[in-house]
């Protein structure tokens, strides 16, 4: 401690125990302090009702501007998903027309006939050949009849087939 302060505490409990010295010998110099009365406040003060007004308004403000930031971000991650989804789609539309090309180019005539000749062997006949059905007629029951005995003539060779 420095001596300033030294010195400060020794002048100041020498003045306490003059005081205290005095009070003893002397009771009529004492001097009885009178508590000052506090005052007590009645319903809100004038400065109160601006004060929660300004309040609200700044808790307001503030609330305000960060619903609209998160509104504005939430918007932004919307737009950036419906980008997403869009190439997506685009990707996708763009593989379907390249299948359907791909169908198409399968599915042509000229080469499935390709196809069969090259890994089947199979020819084109010479000369095409149609074969007229025979009509049964319901007025005619004895051609139906010898269609039914046929059958029985023609069933075991079908059978030794597949």
């Amino acid at each position: 401690m420095s001596v300033l302060k030294q010195r400060r505490r020794k002048r100041a409990s020498a003045r306490r125990r003059r005081q205290r010295e005095l009070r003893r010998t002397h009771p009529e110099l004492r001097t009885r302090r009178k508590p000052t009365p506090r005052r007590r406040r009645q319903g809100p003060t004038p400065d109160r009702h601006l004060r929660l007004a300004l309040l609200t308004t700044a808790v307001l403000t503030v609330g305000t501007i960060f619903g609209a930031a998160t509104f504005h971000v939430l918007l932004v991650q919307s737009q950036f998903r419906l980008d997403r989804l869009k190439d997506a789609a685009a990707t996708q539309q763009q593989r379907y027309e390249h299948l359907r090309l791909e169908v198409a180019r399968l599915s042509a005539p000229e080469r499935i006939v390709a196809t069969a000749a090259e890994r089947l062997g199979m020819v084109a006949p010479p000369e095409v050949a149609y074969l007229p059905a025979p009509s049964l007629s319901a007025a005619d029951p004895s051609s139906a009849s010898s269609l039914a005995g046929n059958w029985s003539e023609v069933k075991p060779y079908l059978a030794a087939r597949p």
